[in-house]
């Protein structure tokens, strides 16, 4: 397999085009997921298929990520995708992985698990041994959603050095593993906070949302501190991420990776839109 380098990116996206229509992944975004954030993508030769994959160390466990696998369909059933995944699994365990899971690799993920509407890839990661150990959601909801924020409540794009530093307070505080997708989201100007008036300078955002971190017009990561959840902050700040969205002509914002699927159901009448496997394969039950 061959190494592709990042000046490769328009590539990957024009294999991608073609292998997973719909999804429509651009090469800043590809550059933002496969190879900003370390990690390795291999071609097959005539470059008809391609595999990104990651490694990351959890607490002394290293753990190798599948991000992306595609093949051309003029190309498929001759053995490339297997190829591919082969020499993704040498390199991950070559590093030290312990396991490698499919999707899921944050902060900067592509998809949080293998779709349930790619049955070819389901096939060929069970026929790698892998298993499904839990399932994710995305939900969408139209982007003319909106909310008022609750008194004594405003919401603020993230660009004031103190309001972004208030920001990632609440965020170290609260979910330290979401620091980085927010960093990106405020580089971006992609990312909203919530702020009680007449607060002290030094006194910690009440939430924080963020858009199109890894996936244009995708939302997360969100939060509002737990003091001051079940009080409209929450739906207010999801109001103005999809202002944000309607403003860049998407109908629809698709929240990524949902864990509380109660608030976005009650507070903008969400739908569930994908539905994602999580998957594992761990060394010892890898093929030889």
């Amino acid at each position: 397999m061959d190494v592709w380098g990042r000046e490769r990116a328009d590539e990957l996206a024009a294999l991608l085009d073609v292998a997973l229509r719909g999804e429509e992944l651009s090469s800043d975004e590809l550059l933002g997921c496969c190879w900003d954030d370390p990690g390795i993508v291999l071609g097959a030769p005539g470059g008809q298929g391609a595999v990104c994959a990651s490694f990351q160390d959890h607490g002394g466990r290293g753990i190798g990520f599948i991000k992306l696998i595609a093949v051309a369909p003029d190309a498929r059933r001759q053995g490339v995708a297997r190829s591919l995944l082969e020499a993704a699994h040498d390199w991950a365990f070559d590093q030290g992985a312990a396991e490698i899971r499919v999707g899921a690799a944050a902060p900067f993920y592509l998809w949080p698990g293998c779709d349930v509407a790619h049955v070819e890839a389901l096939c060929l990661f069970e026929s790698f041994r892998y298993w499904a150990v839990g399932a994710e959601v995305n939900m969408s909801c139209p982007t003319r959603f909106r909310s008022d924020a609750p008194a004594g409540v405003s919401i603020v794009r993230a660009l004031d050095d103190s309001a972004i530093e208030r920001g990632l307070a609440l965020v170290r505080r609260e979910w330290p593993n979401w620091v980085a997708e927010m960093s990106r989201a405020i580089e971006q100007g992609c990312c909203h906070l919530a702020f009680a008036d007449g607060d002290a300078s030094d006194e910690a955002a009440l939430g924080f949302a963020c858009h199109s971190v890894n996936r244009a017009g995708w939302i997360g990561p969100m939060g509002t501190d737990p003091t001051r959840q079940h009080s409209g902050v929450g739906s207010a700040l999801l109001g103005q991420l999809c202002r944000d969205l309607q403003a860049a002509e998407f109908t629809e914002a698709e929240i990524a990776w949902v864990g509380p699927v109660s608030f976005y159901a009650k507070a903008a009448s969400a739908r569930v839109s994908r539905v994602f496997r999580s998957l594992t394969l761990p060394r010892s039950a890898a093929r030889p």
